[in-house]
Order: structure tokens, then sequence, then C-alpha cells
């Protein structure tokens, strides 16, 4: 059997998905993954983090509301560790730190901080920082933190419900918010990324990718595609391995859409080639796409010049994927 490369999130029966867990997958020849099975059964592991601890893997449990710690046990499995209730409800986002697992609640907006031992075990909970607000559009009744994004020091928080990234500075092992950074109504805060010492946010609900500083300020914007489809939801995004292109996965009208770092400007949309691509991620030169609704994993070659992804092979059968992890 070839080696891990990656551990798979996943939607189980507590939210509507098919899978039993964490999954496992192995990189072809061809850059293709293969997936090699279950690693650990799990409520819905929708979103996956690698611990400071070599061979520690952490997951939300969207369903049932906790965060959960695994070991590493072989080339193929995941053992428990334990985990803990968080205080709001579906867990969407971690962030790890060596002392710290930072975790976004969905449901009512709140973030929580959990301290880590030097085991990689999460302890009790230290402290939740409450969301407020709420936005525009149907998504938007209410707060609902997406992400977390730790910069040195500097800890930011993206809530979806209320068009807001919250600043915070790291004091005494908690968080102090410093700021808010409000962005145009109707964004929906989801993700961040960077690259070369630029950071980016990713709005979920009106296609824009914006470039930020640590203070959240908006610097410039862009949308993921020319023609962005009434109804489409903004995923994760990636950036190439040259700091030239960023991909954005479109859940509706299911592509990933091209554009240029320099000015944010789109390239292209290609399909997916399944349904709702609820996450990517970049591999080298070769980008993985999760896509939740078909139940399939597909791969893509990009193209170094003008950063178009080509299929590669057929579509990998996988269990309702939510998130691609490389091996830590």
């Amino acid at each position: 059997m070839r080696p891990v490369t990656h551990w798979i999130g996943s939607y189980t029966a507590s939210m509507g998905g098919d899978a039993l867990g964490i999954g496992a997958a192995a990189t072809r020849e061809d850059g293709t993954l293969e997936f090699l099975g279950l690693a650990a059964e799990t409520s819905s592991p929708s979103f996956l983090a690698n611990g400071v601890v070599p061979g520690i893997v952490y997951s939300t449990d969207e369903g049932s509301g906790r965060v959960e710690a695994f070991r590493r046990v072989d080339e193929f499995g995941l053992a428990a560790l334990g985990g803990r209730a968080v205080s709001g409800g579906s867990p969407c986002h971690l962030s790890v730190t060596a002392s710290r697992l930072y975790v976004s609640n969905y449901g009512d907006g709140s973030v929580d901080v959990f301290p880590l031992d030097a085991e990689g075990r999460i302890g009790e909970l230290a402290q939740t920082l409450q969301g407020s607000g709420s936005g525009p559009t149907e998504d938007q009744g209410g707060p609902h933190a997406h992400a977390t994004h730790v910069v040195g020091p500097t800890v930011l928080s993206a809530d979806l419900g209320a068009d807001r990234v919250h600043v915070h500075r790291v004091r005494g092992g908690t968080l102090e918010r410093i700021g808010t950074g409000v962005f145009p109504p109707g964004t929906g805060p989801r993700d961040f990324a960077d690259s070369s010492g630029e950071l980016y946010l990713l709005g979920e609900l009106d296609g824009g990718v914006y470039r930020i500083d640590e203070a959240a300020r908006t610097i410039a914007s862009g949308r993921v595609v020319a023609d962005w489809v009434t109804g489409d939801h903004a995923a994760a995004i990636a950036i190439d391995e040259h700091g030239t292109f960023a991909y954005v996965g479109l859940r509706g009208s299911n592509r990933v859409a091209v554009l240029m770092i320099d000015d944010l400007s789109p390239v292209a949309a290609v399909p997916t080639g399944g349904s709702w691509p609820r996450h990517l991620v970049r591999d080298g030169g070769v980008l993985h796409v999760a896509n939740q609704l078909s139940s399939t994993v597909t791969s893509f070659r990009l193209e170094p010049h003008t950063g178009i992804p080509r299929p590669l092979g057929r579509p990998e059968s996988v269990p309702s994927p939510t998130y691609l992890l490389p091996v830590g």
C-alpha cells in the first residue's frame, strides 16, 4: 500500500453524509489521489488540522458540537486522544499553535480557545469570545464565525454572518479583541489564505477575494469569476506555489475559479467534475478538490504559465468529503 499523503475530513450520518469518519488517501504516480479507506471512526470530522506535536491531528465534530484529537498509530491509522465540547453550535474551523486550539463556531458566531498540553491533548475550555451582528442576506441572520488565522501575536477571526473580521492580540494565553474590520454588506467572510507575506480573505456570499493586512483593513478586492452565478457560494481558497494564481471552489455552479494574484482579476473557471466543491488543496503543481455531494475527489494539473487547471484521471470515489489535509 502506498504511504498516506492526505487525511480526508467528511460528513457522517450526524450531518447527513455517508462517511464513517476520517479517511486516508495516497498519491498516485500521476498526481491523483487514491482513497485508502477509514483511518479513524468519528462523527462528522468536517475540518481537520495538523498539530504542532508530530503525528497529532485535530478535527471538528460539526454534528455533535465537539473538537477531537487523534494520534497517528501506524502508517494508516489514527487513534482517538479524546476531545471537548465547544461553547456554541456547529464548529467548522480550527487553528492550532503550540499551546492553543482556536475553534470557530458557525452556529452562534463564537470563538473558543482551548489549551493544548505537551502531548497535544485538548484541555478544558479556557475562553469564549461571543459574536454579534448580522448581514443583509438570508445566510446572515446572526453571527457565524467561520475561520481564524494566526499571524504572529495576532489572531484574525472571520464572521460570515456579520461581514466582520475581528482582530485579537494574544495576551497571557487569552485573546484580547483590539479591532474589527468591516467588509461590504453581503461579503460573508469565510476563509483566509496567505502567500509571499500577503494575506487574503475570501467572501463566501459575494465571491470577492480581498487583500487585507493584520488590522483587517481592505486593500484591494476582486471577483472570483467574471460570470458569478446567482446562488453560488464560494468555498476554500488556495494559491499556487509561485504566488501567481489563486483558486476558489464555487458551490452551486460546481467550478474552480482562477484569479491573478497581482490585481485579483479573473482568469477562467473550469468544471470540478463533481458536485458541491467544499474544499480544495494544492499539492505542488496539482490541485485536489473535495466534491461533497457527489462523494468524489477530482485532481487537476495546474498549467504554470496560464494557471488553468487541467483534469487528471477520473474522479476518485470518497464518501462525503469536506476537507483535504496533507499529512503533517
